[in-house]
C-alpha cells in the first residue's frame, strides 16, 4: 500500500491532495466516506490513463500520416 502511494506521489503532483483528504477522512473516521473517496480517485485515475493513452495513440498515427504524406 505504501509503495502504491509512493508511486502515485511521484507520478502525479496533485497526489498530496489525495493524501491530505484521505488523512482527513480517516481522522473523521467515517469508513464509507473513505471507501467512496478511494472509488472516486480510482475512477479519475482510469479516466486520466485513458486520456493519456488516447493522446499517445493519436499523436503516433498523426506522425505516421505526416510521414506518409511527406514521401
Amino acid at each position: 500500500n505504501l509503495c502504491t502511494l509512493c508511486i502515485f506521489f511521484y507520478t502525479y503532483p496533485w497526489c498530496f491532495l489525495f493524501l491530505f483528504f484521505s488523512l482527513v477522512l480517516l481522522l473523521v473516521g467515517d469508513f464509507l466516506l473513505v471507501v467512496l473517496f478511494y472509488f472516486i480517485y480510482l475512477f479519475l485515475f482510469i479516466l486520466f490513463f485513458l486520456f493519456y493513452f488516447f493522446i499517445i495513440i493519436s499523436t503516433y498515427y498523426f506522425i505516421i500520416i505526416c510521414l506518409w504524406l511527406w514521401t
